[in-house]
């Protein structure tokens, strides 16, 4: 059975009770009557008249759908998509509809909360704002006092907006998040687009440039729904519509083609594709030439590119070095040993950033001269070749790319893969012939050990075969902020110069199991259920910390194990006439008051307000949001936006388009690239002591291990759905009707275990265990397990489905752009029935 099942047989009366009363117990003998909403019957206000005020939703999902919102008798009761502006833009998906229930549903705190019992076991009293923030602030002070500023961490999830509450305390900031940058890691450093997050693709509207719209690990269609109509756009204009998925996913149902693949081997599926590109003579050699750093020298025996320096260390042969001829007679420059990190300079002094390939050029051999020469005063490079300088072998790294691609025929791949060797050959082919767009995605392939070499693996088919910069060609996630088309660069609130985060020395992931000096942590937003694997690991360092508060409208797992917890507004509650302003969908859009504060909920900015007043820092903050969204406006870099008003977008229907949105936007098509060399760099000499200067295939880390497989035989993996926003709408009661945790697997795996579609089945592995229903599912990989992400124990049957997820951090991570990737799917577990 499909998922259809979900929606035609899921919650009964009886199973949506005790839904609702598993999260009302969690409080323990609280009382859940003031401190949670019961269902529908928050106070309206006496207001007879209906009005129509405009909000911007989710910005977590990339999308803030610009949204109008009827208000009748002070209660929020129609959400549509704001009728202004392109009709492109003017999208809602079923989690924007269901905010006229989820805002007054029975997840919300009511009041601020004070921990009554252990840590982790729900048990609060209600107390007043005022005794609740008097003792955080006291706590705040204690713990800095005694322990430095940095003993404080402050988190906040894009949906908060608690942007001046860190820096006006000086807390740590969690460091890297090893969230959604596996790919990336391995992706942006060749492009200098994405900053290790693989958002550098041009706009999805690109698509119906395309021949080809390969997607791999990439469910674009279930994740983004409200874009999703330029799929079928691109589909309508001819592009072949291919998706690479180990399971039958709603992008793949809606393809031209679907090939499954082993989970965790999209980086075998490209080196395949790379060797048969090499070997078939389908190589864009002019692009690899002028736009990659595949002609580059580098010291054959260190593996670092060859690169400029003033006071170099080996004296020059001049005999094999080509005239400057943008120099004096005879002048040549010395050649150094450097890279892509942070070269010495002509003192000896290590620079701040990365010199730039101007000022620290890198080296070719001439096609013409056959000798060395700066690589931008040369226009036709040698691809293969060697030269040796004063006894030193110095090769190109074209060359290295043939050595080290042998190993990774399509046999090979094929055998890894699962894919035929004739459809990997097929579909390089296709991609070499272009304009192809490969779209990579969040939470598929994204979440496994070796994602950075699937990265860096699509990196180099990129270069081979010129497939960016141009129309219908692009790499990277067109999931996210990438898809909306054009940003818009805002300014922000001047802080303080003493205002500033500290960059925390231990991420968040590691604070378990390193030593730091975390002694308090606020965390706006559920930090436990979507930043980190192994959960147990973690709530077990929590229990360690002096404090733990949790601000968020609804009460979220990790606000068990907190000491407070306070109640915030939503998104369509406010105490003023506005509240922020964003940049989404190509327009600006801002954020009216809805309705006021529901139940006894303060603003994020309130609250902040409020802490900063007990500690005398006031006068940092905007007096009023309406000034905060101004001064957001005016310091704009980007002179359209600097002229406006929050007031002027109000009147024009609270959406301000980008000028000429009308254009599909496109990157890098002077094919001048943000990166060292202004190329694409695809060599990473900083990765040589790990091997992977080129991208160099390594299995998974869990999933690969054949004897841990024999005792959890199941793959796990926890993917994007329509139905949340990671941990986010689990607790909202009209998408509960529509879906509820639930672990698909395979026909085969459901009647091997003699359990059948409805069963409760206890998932686990030696990290730990949760409880969930299972559905047989014929769009399931056999040994595989799909589950939407974020499955937490408020609303799974028992357990947390980050109890068992894979905490290994790989030795390279912290050599990679964006730290070590938490690999949440290279997970084995196997499942009973409960």
């Amino acid at each position: 059975m499909t998922d259809s099942f979900i929606s035609q047989h899921r919650l009964s009366r009886r199973g949506f009770l005790k839904t609702t009363a598993a999260a009302a117990g969690l409080l323990g003998a609280a009382g859940t009557g003031m401190l949670l909403a019961g269902g529908l019957q928050a106070t309206a206000h006496a207001e007879p008249s209906e009005t129509i005020a405009r909000t911007y939703h989710q910005s977590h999902c990339g999308g803030m759908c610009a949204l109008a919102c009827t208000v009748r008798d002070g209660r929020l009761v129609k959400i549509q998509p704001n009728g202004v502006g392109n009709p492109d833009f003017q999208t809602i998906c079923l989690k924007g509809i269901s905010e006229i229930s989820h805002i007054y549903g029975t997840g919300r705190v009511q009041a601020p909360l004070k921990r009554t019992g252990q840590r982790g076991a729900g048990e609060f009293e209600r107390i007043s704002w005022d005794q609740a923030l008097d003792e955080i602030t006291a706590l705040i002070k204690d713990t800095q006092s005694a322990h430095g500023k940095d003993s404080l961490l402050v988190m906040a999830t894009s949906e908060a907006d608690f942007g001046f509450l860190g820096p006006m305390l000086g807390a740590q900031d969690g460091g890297l998040t090893g969230i959604d940058v596996g790919v990336g890691n391995g992706l942006d450093p060749a492009t200098g687009l994405g900053g290790g997050f693989a958002m550098g693709a041009p706009e999805a509207r690109d698509w119906q440039r395309s021949k080809l719209v390969l997607t791999v690990g990439s469910n674009y269609c279930e994740s983004s729904l409200p874009n999703a109509f330029t799929f079928a756009d691109a589909k309508e204009a001819g592009a072949h519509m291919v998706t690479v998925d180990p399971h039958y996913s709603t992008t793949a149902c809606k393809s031209d083609e679907w090939i499954p693949i082993e989970p965790g081997t999209d980086a075998a599926l490209f080196l395949g594709m790379a060797s048969h590109i090499l070997d078939k003579g389908l190589v864009d050699e002019q692009f690899v030439k002028l736009h990659t750093s595949l002609p580059f020298l580098v010291n054959a025996t260190t593996g670092q590119l060859a690169r400029h320096h003033g006071d170099a260390a080996i004296e020059v042969d001049e005999a094999n070095f080509a005239t400057n001829p943008n120099a004096g007679a005879g002048e040549i420059g010395p050649l150094a040993i450097g890279g892509n990190q942070a070269e010495g300079t002509t003192d000896g002094a290590a620079p701040a950033v990365p010199e730039t390939g101007e000022q620290n050029p890198f080296y070719v051999i001439d096609g013409e001269s056959g000798k060395v020469q700066r690589y931008d005063l040369c226009d036709n490079p040698q691809l293969e070749g060697s030269i040796t300088l004063n006894g030193t072998e110095y090769v190109t790294a074209y060359s290295l790319l043939l050595e080290t691609q042998r190993p990774y025929t399509t046999e090979w791949a094929a055998g890894v893969t699962g894919i035929p060797q004739q459809r990997i050959e097929a579909l390089a082919e296709e991609y070499a012939e272009g304009p192809s767009s490969l779209a990579l995605g969040w939470g598929g392939n994204d979440k496994m050990t070796n994602a950075d070499i699937s990265g860096h693996a699509a990196a180099v088919l990129v270069a081979l075969t010129g497939n960016i910069g141009k129309p219908g060609a692009g790499v990277g996630v067109y999931v996210g902020p990438s898809y909306n088309g054009y940003g818009v660069a805002l300014g922000g609130w001047a802080m303080p110069e003493d205002w500033a985060m500290i960059p925390s020395p231990v991420s968040l992931y590691d604070m378990p199991f390193k030593e730091n000096n975390v002694h308090g942590a606020i965390f706006c937003g559920d930090f436990v259920a979507q930043h980190v694997a192994a959960m147990d690991n973690l709530t077990a360092w929590v229990d360690t910390l002096d404090f733990v508060v949790s601000i968020d409208p609804y009460f979220t797992e990790g606000a068990k194990w907190a000491d407070y917890v306070l109640p915030a507004t939503s998104r369509f509650e406010y105490d003023e006439p506005f509240g922020n302003v964003k940049g989404g969908y190509s327009q600006i859009v801002i954020q009216e008051k809805v309705i006021d504060p529901l139940f006894e909920a303060k603003t994020d900015l309130w609250i902040t307000r409020e802490i900063a007043k007990r500690l005398g820092l006031e006068a940092g903050l905007p007096p009023t949001a309406t000034d905060r969204c101004n001064a957001v406006l005016a310091s704009s870099p980007e002179p359209w936006v600097a002229e406006l008003t929050v007031q002027q977008i109000s009147e024009a229907g609270a959406v301000w388009p980008v000028p000429d949105r009308d254009t599909i936007r496109e990157v890098v098509p002077d094919l001048v690239f943000p990166t060292i060399s202004t190329r694409m760099d695809v060599y990473y000499d900083n990765l040589v002591d790990f091997g992977q200067e080129l991208p160099q295939w390594e299995p998974c880390t869990e999933i690969a291990d054949q004897e841990l497989r024999r005792q959890f035989p199941l793959q796990l993996s926890n993917v994007r759905t329509r139905f949340r926003i990671h941990n986010q709408f689990y607790d909202a009661d009209w998408l509960q009707l529509l879906y509820e945790p639930l672990i698909m697997v395979n026909p085969q795996d459901t009647e091997s275990r003699g359990l059948v579609t409805g069963d409760t089945v206890r998932v686990f592995n030696n990290r730990g265990s949760f409880e969930v229903k299972v559905a047989a599912n014929s769009a399931i990989r056999p040994g595989t397990a799909r589950i939407y992400e974020a499955a937490t124990a408020l609303y799974n049957v028992a357990g947390n489905l980050q109890s068992t997820t894979n905490d290994t951090l790989i030795e390279r991570g912290g050599a990679l752009m964006c730290g070590p990737v938490i690999p949440f799917s290279d997970t084995l577990v196997q499942i009973e029935k409960a």
